[in-house]
């Protein structure tokens, strides 16, 4: 089990860097599988994010 799973199903913002480009994406975490991070934001846009290009995951509400 991944420490990333407890999120699962909770809106979360994922805090990515790719190079000197940095994104905050808010959504609902869909799933965590191997290196991959699932996103599913409001407007039904899924993302894919590596781990690698993560910074941080905070969730909205506490754990």
């Amino acid at each position: 089990m991944s420490l990333v799973s407890v999120l699962i199903g909770k809106k979360v913002t994922v805090y990515s860097r790719l190079g000197d480009t940095e994104k905050q994406d808010v959504g609902m975490l869909e799933a965590v599988e191997g290196d991959w991070i699932r996103l599913r934001k409001a407007d039904g846009e899924t993302m894919f994010f590596t781990t690698v290009n993560v910074r941080m995951i905070k969730p909205f509400e506490p754990l």
